[in-house]
């Protein structure tokens, strides 16, 4: 990828995440990035194609981050690997602040102008982490380390945890890396089955 284009994403990434998509013009961009608006335009057709090719990369991110770090295995429990998930999701929040900024300013589901390739990204960043949280949970309920639980709902739910902790950036001065132990104590609480009681 070439540094104009890199330049490009980045001032599009940190002008969407401040300003939001609908507030940032395409001149706004280029003059940020150091380049004409016709050289934007030669690597993206259009702005909602720059933001498309955003959430795409992010999307990407993850799921690379997802396959390199993440690997089952069989000498942790269910409940475990719960964990484990949810301080991988933090921990790529944490590196990728702006873009997370970026992602809840411009939610495409809240954007009906905006096509459905930017809100089909996004879907499968939620589908992939629903889908390891409910084999984790899955795993957890055989190994008894998690109690009877509804196994989509509570995947939804820690889900909706962390992206509504991660969302409120938007709103309160908060980092998430401080309230991680927070977030990883409720979701254990919430599902760790019960002690045995002592004889």
């Amino acid at each position: 990828m070439t540094e104009r284009k890199l330049a490009i994403l980045r001032e599009a990434t940190r002008l969407f995440a401040e300003k939001g998509y609908d507030a940032t013009p395409i001149a706004e961009i280029a003059r940020a990035a150091g380049v004409s608006e016709g050289a934007i335009f030669r690597h993206f057709q259009t702005k909602e194609d720059l933001l498309c090719h955003l959430f795409s990369d992010i999307r990407e991110d993850f799921f690379e981050g997802i396959e390199r770090e993440f690997k089952f295995s069989s000498s942790e429990s269910g409940l475990e690997m719960v964990i484990r998930l949810i301080r991988l999701y933090c921990h790529f929040y944490e590196i990728r602040e702006l873009e997370f900024d970026f992602i809840h300013r411009n939610n495409p589901y809240q954007m009906p102008h905006i096509g459905e390739p930017c809100r089909a990204e996004i879907k499968k960043i939620h589908d992939k982490m629903i889908d390891l949280l409910r084999v984790g949970i899955t795993l957890g309920i055989r190994d008894g380390s998690i109690r009877e639980v509804p196994i989509l709902g509570s995947a939804m739910l820690i889900i909706g945890l962390l992206a509504g902790t991660v969302r409120m950036r938007l709103f309160e001065q908060l980092n998430l890396k401080d309230l991680e132990p927070q977030i990883i104590e409720f979701c254990r609480h919430a599902l760790q089955s019960p002690a045995p009681p002592s004889a």
